[in-house]
């Protein structure tokens, strides 16, 4: 939801485009928030997320997000 249903990003709350980033660099960034690599966005937001998450998920997640760039 942060992002917009079709991932092109909300940028009055500041949150930037995502549709068509690369799985393999989406996968790495949530695996990065999930052990703290990463730095923590608005409100740790997304490593309060990307925590929550089994490796399934963040990998289904990030060939959704790819997926997006082709609509």
């Amino acid at each position: 939801a942060c992002h917009g249903p079709t991932g092109k990003g909300n940028p009055g709350a500041g949150y930037p485009s995502i549709a068509g980033q690369h799985a393999a660099y989406t996968k790495n960034a949530l695996i990065e928030y999930t052990n703290g690599n990463r730095q923590p966005g608005i409100n740790d937001m997304m490593q309060t997320l990307a925590s929550r998450m089994s490796l399934g998920e963040i990998e289904a997640v990030a060939e959704y997000i790819q997926a997006l760039g082709s609509q």
